[in-house]
């Protein structure tokens, strides 16, 4: 196991590492000794998240703090409300999005650690982009963590889901 950071305390809105990644870095690698990644996100109303894909190594889980997250597993969908949990293991296609007209705010874990290194790459690819993202430069990005397997759930069209 790698060595951890000092313990260390972040105000609200501050990150640990890779600032202008989204989402932001609360503890990465370098500050867990490898075991897991914590990500604070906020997502905008009637905002699609990333489309259908698996994790190669990576166990991932949502837990949303406001708003509705509409998560899709597989091909089962459920909307997330505050106090909600989804554990999404590796292997399994996953989508999340905002399909509500308010923002939802979201923290993540990722474990093992390291895919904060693929959020920033994602995030500079993204800042500099005249139009839509090339799926094969993002299939690219993501190649290190794992692969896309569809498209990503369409908010204006996102079918009633019960509510969790």
């Amino acid at each position: 196991m790698e060595q951890r950071a000092a313990p260390y305390v972040l105000a609200p809105g501050q990150v640990r590492s890779h600032p202008g990644a989204f989402p932001a870095i609360k503890a990465g690698a370098a500050d867990t000794g490898g075991l897991f990644t914590l990500v604070e996100g906020v997502i905008g109303p009637r905002t699609p998240g990333p489309p259908l894909h698996v994790h190669h190594a990576e166990d991932e889980c949502l837990y949303v703090i406001d708003g509705h997250l509409l998560v899709q597993l597989g091909e089962e969908r459920h909307d997330l409300g505050p106090g909600c949990f989804a554990w999404l293991p590796r292997q399994i296609p996953h989508a999340f999005a905002n399909g509500s007209d308010s923002p939802v705010r979201i923290l993540g874990v990722i474990t093992p650690a390291g895919i904060e290194k693929m959020f920033a790459e994602q995030a500079a690819y993204l800042a500099h982009l005249q139009g839509p993202p090339d799926p094969d430069q993002l299939s690219a990005i993501w190649a290190p963590h794992g692969r896309p397997v569809g498209p990503q759930i369409d908010v204006g069209a996102a079918a009633e889901v019960g509510r969790a």
